[in-house]
């Protein structure tokens, strides 16, 4: 069974960052999703992985339950 996608390639979302252990907090920079890719998750279940492109340059790769549409 496929993984759903939460997102699409152009869409602005925030990463969500852990503070502590308890809380978790919207990271107040937006970045922008310029590519999907579907792999499988430490249970060998297809979960959607996203490559994100940040206003300062740099790139990096998150599942979709740790992103957040961008207000």
């Amino acid at each position: 069974m496929p993984a759903t996608p939460r997102f699409k390639i152009n869409d602005r979302v925030n990463k969500k960052r852990n503070t502590g252990g308890i809380s978790l907090t919207i990271d107040s920079t937006a970045g922008t999703i310029i590519e999907m890719k579907e792999k499988l998750n430490s249970r060998k279940r297809p979960s959607c992985y996203y490559t994100v492109k940040w206003p300062d340059g740099r790139t990096s790769e998150h599942a979709q339950h740790i992103l957040v549409p961008a207000p």
